[in-house]
This record gives structure tokens, C-alpha cells and sequence, in this order.
């Protein structure tokens, strides 16, 4: 008889990782964890991306007014979106690239492998750290270093139902 690495006993074709302490499943807290990691740090992949390489145009635009009428219903939307280009354009590509190493980790935890838990937390530390340094006017992101330090520790309880 074959080893593998799933179990079946939730069904034929529902796989279920098996970790190293012999437990069968996935503890559902560490998947909502990661789903809500997958969700977070995929549309953050993304919308940095999509704003690194629609920057120059956005800008453009930006000057030429096309969003006057906007700026008249929603004036501190265009105090927003000058922020947004006093900061230069690697910014969310060196962004986005964080971030789809923090969703590699997340994906590799989710499979439960322990290296993802430490590609995650670096990932984490690199997009605060990125922050504070090409957007000082933001100032210390309060919000991010708590969530990020949520996740973490939430992370690192489930460290125990990681292979190495």
C-alpha cells in the first residue's frame, strides 16, 4: 500500500494535507487565516501591479484634470490621489512583489509547510518597512503593524501543525 501525503477521509476527492505531528487536517482556524491571507495580499498583489504599470498614464490624467467633475463631489479623494503620485513608481512594484511573497507563504502554510510561516512574516515586515521609507507622510503605519503582528502571532500558534 502507497503512502501519501492526503488523507481521505473526508472523500475520495477532497484531499486534505497531513501534518508531521500526525494529526489529519488543517486546523479550520489556520484556513480561514490563510483564505483571509489569500484575499488580502492577492488584491494587494494586484492593485499594485495594475498602479505601477498604469502609473505614468494615471498621472497624466491626473494633471489634465479629467476627474475635475470627481474632485467636486469628493474633494479629499483628490488630496488622496496626489499622495498617491508624491510616491515614485517602483514603490508598488517593489509592493507588489512583497506581497506575492507573502501569498507564496500563505499557500505553502496552507498546505502546511512551516518555511511558509517565515516567507509570510518577512513579506509582512519588508511592505511596513517599504512603507516607512518611501512614504514618510503616512508616518508609522499603526494599522498595519497591528494586523500584521495579529497575523503573525495567529500564524505562529499554528506553527506546531507544520512540517519543517
Amino acid at each position: 500500500m502507497e503512502s501519501n501525503e492526503y488523507s481521505s477521509a473526508s472523500g475520495p476527492n477532497t484531499p486534505e494535507p497531513v501534518s508531521s505531528n500526525g494529526s489529519d487536517r488543517r486546523p479550520s482556524f489556520l484556513s480561514v487565516l490563510c483564505v483571509l491571507t489569500f484575499i488580502g495580499s492577492g488584491c494587494s498583489l494586484l492593485s499594485n501591479f495594475c498602479m505601477g504599470l498604469s502609473f505614468d498614464m494615471l498621472r497624466t490624467m491626473f494633471q489634465e484634470d479629467v476627474f475635475a467633475s470627481y474632485w467636486a463631489m469628493m474633494p479629499e479623494m483628490q488630496a488622496n490621489m496626489e499622495r498617491m503620485f508624491e510616491v515614485p513608481r517602483y514603490y508598488y512594484f517593489l509592493a507588489g512583489i512583497l506581497y506575492s511573497v507573502s501569498l507564496a507563504g500563505a499557500v505553502m502554510m496552507w498546505n502546511l509547510k512551516r518555511k511558509g510561516f517565515h516567507f509570510y512574516t518577512i513579506a509582512q515586515c519588508m511592505v511596513i518597512l517599504l512603507e516607512m521609507l518611501l512614504v514618510p507622510a503616512t508616518g508609522l503605519p499603526w494599522s498595519a503593524l497591528v494586523w500584521t503582528g495579529l497575523f503573525v502571532a495567529l500564524y505562529g500558534v499554528h506553527l506546531k501543525y507544520m512540517q519543517k
